[in-house]
């Protein structure tokens, strides 16, 4: 499923990992790109909380953290 977010980070690539609020809680996304179709700007109501700093997460793991 495809949703829309707001962001004012400019250096998201496709395919990195983000934070987004959902109803309830938080959730783990999948960025895909940056849009300035006027649909998906009136789409998005909520903003990406954070890039998810992947390679740190996998460093934590291999050293047992």
């Amino acid at each position: 499923m495809e949703y829309s977010y707001f962001t004012d980070m400019e250096d998201l690539k496709e395919g990195d990992v983000v934070v987004v609020p959902t109803n309830d809680f938080y959730s783990i996304a999948i960025f895909s790109r940056y849009s300035t179709n006027k649909q998906h700007i009136k789409n998005a109501s909520k903003r990406i909380v954070e890039k998810v700093d992947i390679e740190a997460f996998e460093n934590k793991l291999f050293l047992g953290l």
